[in-house]
């Protein structure tokens, strides 16, 4: 679930529908957990794939919210026609519909809370009641029940806080990252320039290294302003525990680094982990066009897709 539909959910005081897909068959835009909160004038955030199906999905969702009900609908994407305003994905989503009250609110906020200390937790919700409760990941899922992974934010760390890792900080942002940003240079990472990072520190690379956080959903992008300070970072955390290690630079530069990696009794299957030269090759030059190669290549991280 997304980090910022559960805090909304913390902060809105009004009255709330959660429409979730629980299941989807064939092709559709959207994957199974994807969320929209419905609010008294309209959607507050996120989307269940847009187009006539959600559409006719908010409708329905004010409904639930006048009637303070728990629902289960079906969005058809199956029309053939293009000219025609049934969609043509060529699948079905089931949706849930949840009134938030309070119980219900309760149960999503202790997963927040959960979710903040760096834990995993599943959401059950009974498809027959609507009634929810917390239980742990390894539970066995039912057929009765839908279970919601609540996984902690995915949390991006970028060393170096120069052109490409502002860039690179921007599209993070708006992609619903946790961001923190350090570099050896103090007027590198002032606030007016990073307001949204979660952390911001300036140090030695391997001093801040060694104070972060790392957990299973934790992206890491190298791109400070030197080959030197680029080999710190790499070993300070090639042995930390994270989802992604990305290393900018040329071809040389990277095999020399990696090079140095081996010689200094780093494993291979360490050191081949690290995705190096970093970003999908789309033939990026400038900033931007970088920072979209590399969160293209952590979105397929993310995902599970192999580049």
């Amino acid at each position: 679930m997304n980090k910022k539909v559960l805090e909304i959910i913390r902060d809105i005081p009004e009255p709330m529908v959660l429409v979730t897909i629980i299941e989807t068959k064939g092709s559709a835009p959207r994957h199974n957990g994807s969320k929209m909160l419905v609010g008294n004038d309209g959607i507050i955030e996120g989307t269940v794939g847009g187009g006539i199906g959600e559409y006719n999905s908010l409708l329905e969702a004010k409904s639930v919210l006048k009637k303070k009900e728990f629902k289960i609908m079906d969005i058809a994407r199956l029309g053939e026609d293009p000219t025609k305003p049934l969609m043509i994905c060529g699948g079905v989503n089931k949706l849930m519909l949840q009134y938030l009250d309070d119980k219900t609110k309760e149960t999503y906020m202790q997963a927040l809370e959960i979710n903040k200390k760096g834990h995993g937790i599943k959401v059950r919700t009974n498809l027959l009641t609507g009634a929810t409760s917390l239980v742990s990941l390894d539970i066995i899922s039912s057929k009765d029940f839908f279970d919601d992974i609540i996984t902690p934010a995915e949390n991006l760390l970028i060393l170096g806080g120069g052109y490409v890792g502002f860039a690179i900080y921007e599209l993070a942002i708006k992609l619903g990252f946790d961001v923190t940003v350090f570099d050896d240079r103090p007027e590198f990472v002032d606030k007016l320039r990073f307001p949204l990072a979660t952390i911001l520190a300036s140090g030695k690379y391997s001093e801040l290294i060694d104070s972060y956080d790392f957990n299973d959903f934790t992206y890491v992008v190298v791109v400070t302003r030197g080959h030197l300070q680029d080999a710190e970072c790499v070993k300070g955390i090639i042995k930390k525990n994270k989802r992604y290690l990305g290393l900018i630079g040329s071809k040389r530069k990277v095999n020399l680094i990696l090079e140095d990696l081996n010689k200094s009794g780093f494993e291979e299957k360490e050191i081949n982990k690290i995705h190096a030269p970093i970003g999908i090759d789309i033939g990026a030059e400038t900033p931007e066009e970088i920072a979209v190669a590399i969160m293209a290549e952590i979105i397929g991280e993310k995902y599970g897709k192999k580049i």
